[in-house]
């Protein structure tokens, strides 16, 4: 095992934890503001009553759609810019990708570790949902709220669904691990800086009935990107994830 999965050699982003902690809050607090405004609006709007008209609801989809990428590419933007401003300024695409860690990975041994995480993460979801039921919690998550939002406006939440699982593990996975927790390992231990990291994904995630399982999903990916040294294999695990809720959800919408 240990010949198969040699220790990473170190990985050192050129960016200092203090540019990082400028750009976590020049991201996350706009993005804060912004949710806690829209919350408040959505909170005074009465809710729907009944089913949307197919109209309504395309026009309403496309609106939402273009909205959640919006959002999600506001996380693309600290870390571009920083890997950007402590490389040359005449730095191309190619290699701000590469310190963001956009570059290969060995396949083989690397889909073990995707199939291992995604496995132990699916039986920690059950796990989590049982022990929700079995004692009584009533706890909703995010994922709740859009399967209730999918009763009255299905086509919008196929493109919340979409965005979900090809546009926001990318952006957060470049965010929160090649941004975030590259960032933290510069003057953090691994272990803390997992840990760190981890919590934090768990937080802006905003879902405090799923804050147990988000922290341990933020686990798998920052081991992920530091083990394969590549902000890939998180993105495929990120994805394979929000894919198996996104085909929960829209079985239990047609049934």
């Amino acid at each position: 095992m240990s010949e198969q999965f040699p220790p990473p050699k170190h990985e050192r982003v050129p960016w200092t934890t203090r540019q990082m902690l400028i750009g976590v809050f020049f991201t996350i607090v706009p993005w804060i503001l912004f949710t806690f405004v829209l919350s408040l609006l959505n909170s005074k709007a009465p809710a729907p009553s009944r089913v949307y008209s197919q109209q309504a609801d395309i026009t309403n989809a496309i609106v939402v759609f273009l909205f959640d990428v919006f959002v999600e590419c506001a996380f693309l933007i600290a870390p571009i810019y920083f890997a950007r401003h402590t490389l040359a300024q005449s730095a191309s695409l190619r290699s701000i990708g590469q310190v963001l860690g956009v570059r290969p990975f060995k396949i083989w041994s690397t889909l073990l570790l995707i199939l291992f995480g995604f496995a132990g993460i699916y039986v920690l979801s059950i796990g989590y949902d049982y022990m929700n039921t079995a004692l009584h919690l009533h706890l909703q998550t995010n994922s709740q709220a859009v399967l209730e939002a999918g009763r009255t406006a299905p086509i919008t939440t196929y493109a919340t669904l979409l965005v979900a699982v090809f546009v926001a593990p990318i952006c957060e996975e470049i965010f929160f691990r090649s941004f975030v927790f590259m960032g933290l390992l510069r003057d953090m231990a691994l272990g803390w800086a997992i840990l760190v990291s981890s919590l934090f994904f768990a937080v802006i995630h905003g879902d405090p009935g799923s804050f147990l399982l988000l922290f341990v999903i933020g686990l798998a990916l920052a081991f992920l990107r530091w083990r394969t040294r590549s902000v890939w294999p998180g993105i495929i695990l990120h994805m394979l994830n929000n894919g198996l809720s996104a085909v929960s959800i829209l079985i239990l919408l047609h049934q």
